[in-house]
């Protein structure tokens, strides 16, 4: 009768996935055993190392240059004493921008309501037919309407949304390009 079991020699590389935990131990062991030691060192480097980013950005601070925003629609017509100052610009104006219309919103989930019910032309056929495409405000809500006026109905209803919130956000954004300070309407239009 044959053996059930032979054993065989196998070579394995040093990178094979077989000696990933030995490895980890060791690394752990030589960390503990080492690292303790140098411990010192490396708080008295950190500190030094940080005094002179300390001085560094105390230099910068005085040494500052405004700073000029190209992105459309401000095409350097606006500029900011600070980077904190630019950031907080872009978060408001640039982040959450509709690249069709130039209407900014408030998260990424309401930008992509507004380019499915405003921009998109499925979506506009898919309606016309009477499916329900028009998704809950609150992007945790699985909800889908057939019409604007029963999301409204849902959001006072259901998620507490007051009455006199504007509905239209999802067309118009919190602001269009044309209405950004610095920016004058084309004649005709208000």
């Amino acid at each position: 009768m044959a053996p059930l079991y032979v054993p065989t020699k196998r070579r394995l590389a040093a990178d094979d996935p077989f000696f990933d935990l030995g490895n980890a131990e060791a690394n752990i062991c030589y960390f503990e055993k080492h690292l303790v030691r140098a411990l010192p060192d490396i708080v008295a480097r950190r500190s030094h190392m940080m005094a002179i980013v300390d001085g560094l950005l105390e230099d910068a601070g005085r040494l500052q240059h405004p700073i000029t925003c190209h992105d459309p629609p401000c095409c350097g017509s606006t500029h900011y004493p600070s980077a904190l100052a630019y950031e907080q610009h872009y978060d408001q104006v640039h982040r959450h921008s509709c690249a069709a219309c130039r209407a900014v919103f408030p998260s990424a989930h309401w930008l992509d309501l507004h380019i499915q019910e405003v921009h998109d032309a499925f979506f506009s056929a898919r309606v016309a037919r009477g499916d329900k495409l028009f998704q809950c405000f609150l992007p945790a809500c699985p909800r889908t309407f057939s019409r604007p006026l029963k999301r409204r109905l849902h959001m006072v209803d259901k998620h507490r949304f007051a009455r006199s919130f504007n509905w239209n956000l999802v067309r118009t954004g919190l602001r269009s390009a044309s209405r950004l300070p610095g920016r004058r309407l084309p004649s005709g239009t208000q």
